[in-house]
């Protein structure tokens, strides 16, 4: 079977669970025999009049590698501040250059991971081929620029429209830093420009509530949204890795087909064991990254409070960012990142991972590490993974507040024999994420889309 995903990118230059999956599901496929191709929104020409087209690049791990050369600003997390520059005012894709790529690929199924910088005409060419199209929901972005539905005063967004995308969007970065900062030469150095302004995520002052957009901002927000909504109407099935990401993509769109299917990656493996708690010091755990919608603000909080309240057989790590004790608790320490490699002495050394997301989080490989390695985990209502959480123990899911999961947490650390509880019941079941799984069930849904 011939494979073509599209994704962000290859690491080192991209990283993330988007990249992660992708990457070993990739890999994967062709260890498993199948013929696979990597195509990329990638580098931009500043010093000539650009024209967008697909340049091979080299191999991954047996996958050849495509990248589109001169395509739309790709956002990342940054939001959108001319949406015309992503569907109008923009170079296409020739049809000589979609044959060319065509002939050189001849894909049976295009599995797509993002929608930024996906030319349309891609879709429209390989639908006329009989192509068959997969999109998998990692993140929200194509029903919103912002990828999280989180707006600008930091609270979930149920209003996603013209107006309320140009308000969210009005101090996003313009298209020509986007284009910099998703440049191969900046990707390529960005360890160097750490401390620089290109490798730092935009800080502006928030928008002030007498911001009103104009209608010429209204419509063309309006109009990337029904361009997404073009790009959509072309996947032939939607894979939701949650139950969360399928709920709020039926809010916008009716897929053609779908299906709910945890995603995992090479690093998940069963290494499930037996854990004793310490009673006076049950060793708790957040990671990634400390941002109000991954809902460490509030996590930290609620452990403050317990900690001045008399409970305080805890202690917390935070993974993914600074290093150094808190300035306001010295029970929370930041532990920086880790590597993949070193995931092992990582999870076996704390007792509950906590979860707290106010986003729609669409799924939290996290969660799965964890409970691949015995970890209980606590989640949010909105984390993906959660599905996963509720077969070993519901009790384990609170509504992400600070007053839930203040109680959720006082009564887990006032009695810790039911982490030692919901560690058992992680251990006695068969393990049923491991990456050959999820590799055989992606297999069959190409296979049922190709019948």
């Amino acid at each position: 079977m011939n494979i073509l995903h599209y994704a962000l990118g290859l690491p080192p230059y991209r990283s993330g669970g988007l990249t992660k999956y992708a990457g070993d599901l990739m890999s994967a496929q062709s260890a498993n025999g199948e013929v696979v191709f990597l195509l990329y929104p990638g580098d931009y020409t500043f010093w000539r009049l650009p024209k967008m087209k697909i340049a091979g690049k080299k191999t991954y791990n047996n996958t050849s590698v495509y990248e589109i050369k001169n395509p739309s600003p790709v956002p990342l997390l940054h939001g959108v501040r001319n949406p015309s520059d992503l569907f109008n005012n923009r170079q296409k894709l020739s049809e000589r250059v979609l044959n060319q790529f065509y002939n050189e690929v001849k894909p049976e199924v295009f599995h797509i991971h993002t929608l930024m910088g996906l030319p349309l005409e891609l879709l429209v060419f390989f639908k006329k081929k009989g192509v068959k199209i997969i999109f998998t929901s990692h993140d929200y972005y194509g029903l919103c620029m912002k990828v999280n539905f989180i707006n600008q005063d930091g609270e979930l967004c149920n209003t996603p429209g013209g107006k309320q995308c140009a308000f969210c969007n009005r101090n996003a970065p313009g298209s020509l830093f986007l284009r910099l900062r998703n440049s191969g030469y900046i990707l390529k150095h960005k360890a160097k420009l750490a401390g620089t302004g290109l490798n730092k995520e935009i800080k502006r002052e928030s928008t002030p509530k007498i911001f009103a957009p104009g209608y010429d901002q209204v419509a063309a927000y309006s109009n990337l949204l029904n361009y997404y909504q073009v790009l959509f109407e072309h996947v032939d099935c939607i894979h939701f890795n949650s139950t969360i990401s399928k709920e709020v993509y039926e809010k916008y769109l009716t897929p053609k087909q779908s299906v709910v299917l945890p995603i995992s990656h090479l690093g998940i493996k069963d290494d499930r064991r037996l854990k004793n708690i310490d009673k006076n010091h049950i060793r708790l755990a957040f990671i990634g990254g400390t941002t109000v919608y991954k809902g460490f603000p509030m996590l930290k909080k609620v452990l403050c409070n317990l900690n001045n309240n008399g409970i305080t057989n805890w202690s917390l790590q935070v993974w993914g960012g600074a290093t150094g004790p808190d300035v306001d608790c010295d029970k929370i320490y930041y532990k920086g990142k880790y590597s993949p490699d070193n995931m092992e002495p990582v999870y076996n050394n704390f007792d509950l991972l906590i979860v707290p997301s106010v986003w729609k989080e669409t799924f939290s490989l996290t969660t799965l590490e964890a409970l691949s390695y015995g970890v209980p985990v606590l989640v949010s209502n909105n984390v993906g993974a959660k599905d996963i959480v509720d077969g070993y123990n519901p009790d384990f899911i609170f509504h992400p507040s600070q007053e839930a999961l203040y109680l959720k947490l006082q009564v887990i650390l006032n009695n810790y024999e039911i982490i030692e509880d919901y560690n058992k019941e992680i251990c006695r079941n068969e393990f049923e994420y491991s990456p050959d799984n999820h590799l055989q069930k992606i297999k069959q849904l190409y296979t049922n889309l190709l019948l």
